[in-house]
């Protein structure tokens, strides 16, 4: 399956997976079948519902974190945000292959700059604590957990303002002044 899915293939791929949801939603085991082919077409929300599914053995899939871990890498590959953020929790957590956090890092720092909320706080987190191949960085953590509260989350709030009063005036300012020009990085 490619990356990059032409606009003909999703269209496509978004007939077969509304037909799919129809069809699972109505216990059809031929819903399956069909949101397979949605997901094979690159359709991004078809491949991170297969993935789901897999990963949680539903709707008669048998439980399957490898072939869940797949589906969200190929949704993170096509530039989808919460597929980026889905991978980077399966490299994390060493769920359906190799654990690799600094990897991990990486697609869910990617989900972060597409503003994804849950990938914000998680980069944040990463950085303040740091973790096999993470070297800490408190002005970084700072930053996302500024840029996580702006957008609405609580844990971030709280988090920003329990490391507000450890962290220098020096790191504040800078990574107050970096939240504060964050924008969400548009699509390619």
């Amino acid at each position: 399956v490619p990356a990059t899915a032409s606009a003909a293939d999703l269209a496509r791929g978004e007939e077969l997976y509304q037909q799919a949801t129809v069809q699972l939603d109505a216990d059809e085991p031929a819903g399956i079948e069909t949101l397979k082919q949605a997901a094979a077409t690159g359709y991004t929300p078809a491949q991170l519902h297969l993935a789901g599914l897999y990963q949680d053995g539903e709707k008669g899939l048998t439980a399957n974190p490898s072939e869940a871990r797949t589906w969200a890498r190929r949704a993170a590959e096509a530039g989808d945000a919460r597929g980026m953020h889905a991978y980077g929790m399966y490299l994390f957590d060493g769920i359906g292959g190799d654990q690799n956090r600094a990897e991990a890092l990486d697609w869910l720092k990617r989900a972060a700059e597409l503003g994804l909320v849950d990938s914000q706080f998680n980069v944040a987190k990463l950085y303040e604590t740091g973790d096999q191949g993470i070297r800490p960085n408190l002005t970084e953590a700072y930053k996302w957990y500024l840029i996580a509260a702006r957008a609405g989350d609580l844990d971030a709030r709280s988090a920003a303002e329990r490391l507000r009063t450890s962290l220098p005036a020096s790191i504040r300012a800078k990574a107050g002044t970096e939240a504060e020009n964050f924008a969400v990085e548009p699509l390619a």
